[in-house]
């Protein structure tokens, strides 16, 4: 994956949170119902209605984060987006 492809999500769903392990994601452009990790669920909350590249959504989600790896949160971010495509809540650019 390159970190200059874009991602955009097809329709912001609703999230709701009970503090508890996953999140409830609707999705309302499929009508699906999912349960995001909480970290799947900040990755889409980054992207909004925006259209980021992989590397802007790491530079953004890094910017909210009081340290850590880049390289590892790269792998982690790009692993998100994989599974977010494959469950048609993200589109591919």
């Amino acid at each position: 994956m390159t970190l200059s492809m874009q991602w955009r999500i097809h329709a912001m769903g609703r999230f709701y949170d009970a503090h508890e392990d996953s999140i409830v994601y609707f999705d309302s452009h499929s009508g699906d119902t999912h349960l995001p990790s909480n970290f799947a669920a900040h990755v889409m909350q980054q992207l909004g209605h925006e259209r980021l590249t992989t590397q802007e959504l790491v530079n953004k989600i890094a910017s909210t984060m009081v340290s850590g790896d880049i390289r590892e949160l790269t792998e982690a971010v790009s692993g998100v987006l994989e599974e977010l495509l494959s469950l048609d809540i993200l589109k591919r650019e």
